[in-house]
């Protein structure tokens, strides 16, 4: 009997051993932030700078004529899902440069399309790009100037974007709100409202211009983080918006106000239940990249530095990839028109 009952034990804690390692944390494989990374990550394995192995051009700008002939002059790439084993690249396109009355040489109709891989190298372009446009008063300068997104618990994408109007057709001055879109497939969006306001004096950064550039969601709250040109001398410095739904963000802050711009990046990737790092894209004398970390208690309040990466460029996100323990960086180089790819992989990995 007493063989029996040890027996018993021993299978138990087994069992108990296994969905351990399995799962790492308890309910973390459904956790909000998870975006498919089911184990959490130590902050010191954040990689340093040498470890990034580039992979080259993953998508060149399109052809004479196309949607998306130009890709600089935007924040873009802006975000990187993996849903259902499918990683969705969304990325703004022009198809041009602006002209008269405008005569800046800035990209003219900006829109957002998308292009999918099964492995995050090999891109294809969506064949009905671009899937989401804002050009209320058919002005060259209107369009998506950014955008962030992230799965809900149904696996539905949220989207956040940047939606510039230049309020009349030939004006030559464009504000920017905050704008919601969703899709259930990660192609078609149905385009919901604007949920933050460049004109709400309440809004910190109010003024000009708002450019969302990532969002998650946890403990029964959205959070979306923006960067803004705005009165008081705010210029391209980083805030948090948030509140109780994905369509009711009340709430704003100052996150990092720097004399380096906050250009982009941002993106979330999870390191525990309490913690989450942000890949920040900036801008000063050189172009760079900075990690650092909030506790999810208080996304507003970050860390220092923790890893500086300087590859040319101020336009990149990053997704880490727990199933392969893969980190992908996809990024524009400066004065490039192509987007490209950095990857950290295990040792006994070559992806190409």
């Amino acid at each position: 009997m007493l063989r029996v009952i040890l027996f018993i034990l021993i299978i138990l804690i087994i069992f108990i051993l296994y969905k351990g390692y399995t799962t790492g944390i308890p309910g973390i494989k459904d956790h909000p932030l998870s975006n498919s990374i089911n184990t959490p990550i130590p902050a010191s394995s954040i990689p340093g700078e040498s470890e990034w192995k580039d992979q080259g051009i993953i998508l060149k700008a399109g052809d004479p004529g196309s949607w998306d002939v130009r890709l600089n002059g935007m924040i873009s790439p802006c975000s990187i899902i993996k849903k259902d084993g499918t990683y969705f690249l969304y990325y703004i396109g022009s198809d041009g440069d602006r002209g008269p009355p405008h005569n800046d040489d800035g990209p003219r109709h900006r829109k957002l399309g998308v292009a999918t891989s099964t492995d995050g190298i090999k891109f294809s372009r969506y064949s009905d790009n671009p899937i989401l446009t804002f050009s209320p008063n058919s002005n060259e300068e209107e369009g998506i100037f950014s955008a962030g997104a992230t799965l809900d618990d149904n696996k539905n994408i949220i989207l956040y974007y940047g939606a510039m109007d230049a309020r009349s057709s030939g004006s030559t001055t464009v504000d920017s709100d905050i704008r919601l879109a969703v899709s259930d497939n990660g192609f078609d969006f149905r385009d919901i409202k604007d949920v933050v306001s460049h004109s709400d004096s309440t809004v910190w950064g109010f003024g000009d211009e708002l450019f969302p550039v990532s969002s998650f969601h946890i403990n029964n709250k959205w959070y979306v983080y923006y960067t803004a040109k705005g009165d008081n001398n705010i210029m391209w410095d980083l805030g948090l918006a948030w509140g109780p739904d994905k369509e009711n963000l009340p709430h704003t802050c100052p996150v990092l106000v720097s004399d380096d711009s906050n250009k982009g990046g941002c993106n979330i990737v999870m390191l525990n239940n309490d913690e989450i790092a942000l890949f920040i894209s900036k801008n000063g004398s050189e172009s760079y990249i900075e990690v650092r970390t909030a506790k999810t208690s208080d996304p507003g309040t970050l860390s220092e530095p923790l890893v500086k990466y300087i590859f040319d460029s101020y336009n990149a996100v990053v997704f880490y990839d727990q199933d392969i323990d893969t980190w992908f960086m996809y990024y524009l180089r400066d004065g490039d028109n192509s987007i490209r790819l950095k990857m950290v992989y295990p040792d006994e990995q070559n992806p190409r």
